[in-house]
């Protein structure tokens, strides 16, 4: 590996737990091994940002997330909330798909409505394909995180914000590791300088990636980190 690499993004769900979603203890290690040398680590999340404010604090990272795939973001501890996407529009293709599935006596598991400030989700007790085949003629993206479906204002993703955040803290998107797993972290993935994913991934983000993990899950991210950054993860 040629280039001199300064950062991580990385996801939590499948990239940073096991399959139960518990986090990978040798994986919250290595996070605040590269943080203490220096190495900035991003937490990149389907989730809210109430829960990224403390994971952030409890896994060891600097404070920088994005939430909501990208619909939200914090530069550091002391940085306000930035919401990206027009909420109200995921808002309304909810409640057309809210009442398409009623008329079948099915109700939507909706995950943290109230903590949400771009994007809506809910749980993966619908077909995503029909969600999609509903929503088409809307100006949303449907993303199928496999632990959640989410759906947000279409042009927002992890990506974007990657993007943005990068010009905020003024680290070249090219000094990036990013890491993940599912469909919601291929533009990512793409954007940074060495864009990898883990062994559980599905085939499309093992295509976007440059490299894939032979682990899955934390045991993945630990050993990418450890080709990435081969220098800290010896000391």
């Amino acid at each position: 590996m040629l280039r001199v690499l300064r950062a991580v993004i990385t996801d939590i769900d499948g990239t940073l737990t096991d399959e139960r979603r518990r986090l990978n203890l040798q994986a919250v290690q290595t996070i605040r091994t590269l943080q203490d040398n220096g190495v900035e680590v991003i937490l990149a999340s389907g989730n809210t940002s109430c829960i990224l404010k403390g994971l952030s604090k409890l896994i060891g990272t600097g404070g920088t997330f994005l939430g909501e795939n990208g619909g939200v973001y914090r530069v550091g501890f002391t940085g306000n909330l930035q919401v990206l996407p027009d909420r109200q529009v995921a808002l309304d293709a909810l409640d057309l798909l809210t009442r398409h599935f009623q008329e079948q006596g099915i109700r939507l598991d909706m995950f943290s409505p109230r903590e949400r400030f771009a994007d809506v989700a809910f749980a993966r007790t619908v077909p995503v394909q029909e969600v999609r085949d509903l929503l088409a003629g809307m100006n949303v993206t449907v993303l199928d995180t496999n632990f959640a479906i989410h759906i947000q204002e279409a042009g927002f993703s992890k990506g974007r914000a990657f993007r943005t955040i990068v010009s905020d803290i003024g680290i070249p998107l090219s000094d990036f590791v990013a890491i993940g797993d599912s469909e919601n972290d291929i533009d990512m993935i793409q954007a940074a300088g060495w864009g990898c994913c883990v062994a559980n991934a599905g085939e499309e983000v093992q295509k976007a990636a440059a490299f894939t993990a032979g682990r899955p899950y934390g045991d993945g991210f630990v050993e990418v980190m450890a080709r990435a950054f081969p220098h800290i993860q010896a000391r």
